[in-house]
């Protein structure tokens, strides 16, 4: 494995560990005189856990775009913590607009002259990663020897690779040695990173998590067998691992869901709570993840403004399904402006680019009628193009709509029954039900809680 792509690695901001989750704040302060509170810990004790600031925000009533807000706010006043979480914000939109990474290092740079050491730490990595000039490369460098003398193991794991020395003499140099035995985990995840086969990886990540990293955990959570992955996943949520946060949350209402009548809103509710945090702690899968959740109608008091934001935030991180979700919008006018050509545009872009669920969005559009003419000949194609990227009710659907009819097609029983045939003979043994149920309610609309 490439050192380019252990700096990539270890420049993420997943790669922090977390002290134990604190209570969340009395409700009769302000959210954002707590939130300056917490942000200002986290400069005193050189923190990059931004869990609590997250908690502060969401259990008072705020959102993934309040707090975003807050902490821009917060960055803008020249607090350091929000430099760094802002920094990260922004690089999150990367893929799609590269111009974001010269913001994010002006801002860590920015943090960095105060000595705050994560963003001292995380400025030097993200110039080195960039591979610019020399004299930029020196000046991170002196950067990052500042945060070693300052006693942060990951500047000191950061250095021994950008310097060279694991390179040129491995695990053998007394430096080495030397933070090994201080069981430094940066070091070790970098180590195994480096590795080439399956067991040394393991070996060394184990070791990682033995000795307090998240990412290690989650990253052997996704190896193990599934009572010992459980255990990875929770050590790394109980870590504060953003990801990990995220994977379990979206798990958990999952599971939920799939219980149906033995449902449980209050499990859901924190299922999506460790979604949200997840989100505000910038992973981009936990925005589109959200979305379509809130959409599906999981949440209470969700505005269809903020669905359309959070998939808008998706579509900037370059995730298709966040492209699907918001043409979608903009198709119906969900909490946007209705413009239904720029949708459909977004939403068939997004097709293209492998978005899981974009074919049913467009049957339902088509269908329904809602954005474009009607046209049942271009719902059942889109339902056709979503059995081939493996949608299971597909089938299902083409029959009940077809039973149903529209304002382009009169209802046809004896073809919905050809289409229930082929669901059965391809495997769908819920086709019949999922058929019955749908034509019973009299009409079908994909993520129906954003036409309300």
């Amino acid at each position: 494995m490439k050192y380019a792509l252990l700096l990539a690695l270890f420049c993420a901001a997943g790669l922090c560990s977390a002290a134990p989750a604190a209570k969340a704040p009395a409700t009769a302060q302000s959210i954002e005189s707590v939130l300056n509170a917490a942000l200002q810990d986290m400069v005193k004790k050189n923190s990059e856990d931004f869990y609590d600031a997250a908690v502060c925000v969401y259990d008072n009533g705020g959102d993934v775009m309040s707090f975003a807000a807050l902490m821009t706010a917060a960055a803008d006043k020249g607090n350091p913590a929000a430099q760094l979480w802002r920094s990260r914000y922004l690089k999150m939109f990367a893929d799609t607009d590269p111009t974001v990474v010269d913001k994010a290092v002006k801002l860590l740079e920015k943090a960095a002259a105060t000595g705050y050491v994560p963003a001292m730490v995380e400025y030097a990595g993200l110039v080195y990663s960039r591979s610019g000039a020399d004299s930029e490369q020196k000046k991170a460098l002196n950067v990052l020897m500042q945060a070693c003398r300052k006693g942060s193991p990951k500047a000191r794991a950061l250095y021994l690779m950008v310097s060279g020395r694991m390179q040129s003499s491995g695990l053998s140099s007394p430096e080495i040695v030397s933070e090994l035995k201080k069981k430094n985990y940066y070091l070790e995840e970098m180590i195994a990173a480096a590795q080439s086969d399956e067991t040394s990886f393991s070996i060394w990540m184990e070791r990682a998590s033995e000795h307090g990293s998240a990412f290690a955990a989650f990253t052997l959570c996704q190896f193990a067998d599934p009572v010992k992955a459980d255990e990875y996943l929770k050590l790394a949520v109980d870590r504060h691992l953003p990801a990990a946060l995220g994977h379990m949350g979206l798990g958990i209402v999952r599971r939920e869901a799939a219980r149906m009548e033995q449902y449980d809103a209050k499990v859901a509710a924190e299922g999506l709570r460790m979604l949200n945090l997840s989100a505000m702690l910038c992973t981009p899968a936990a925005l589109s993840s959200l979305a379509s959740l809130y959409a599906e109608g999981y949440g209470e008091n969700v505005s269809r403004e903020l669905i359309c934001e959070l998939f808008r935030l998706s579509h900037r991180c370059g995730d298709p399904n966040g492209t699907a979700g918001l043409g979608y919008c903009m198709v119906l006018g969900a909490g946007c402006k209705q413009d239904s050509a720029a949708g459909l545009a977004l939403m068939e872009s997004a097709r293209d680019k492998g978005a899981q669920w974009v074919n049913q969005a467009l049957a339902s559009m088509y269908f329904n009628g809602d954005g474009v003419p009607a046209d049942m000949n271009k719902a059942i194609s889109a339902l056709t193009d979503d059995y081939v990227s493996g949608s299971r009710h597909a089938y299902a659907i083409m029959a009940a709509i077809t039973a149903l009819g529209n304002d382009s097609a009169k209802a046809d029983e004896r073809r919905a029954r050809l289409y229930l045939q082929m669901a059965v003979s391809n495997g769908d043994s819920q086709a019949p039900d999922f058929y019955d149920m749908i034509v019973k309610d009299g009409k079908w609309r994909f993520l129906e809680e954003l036409t309300k």
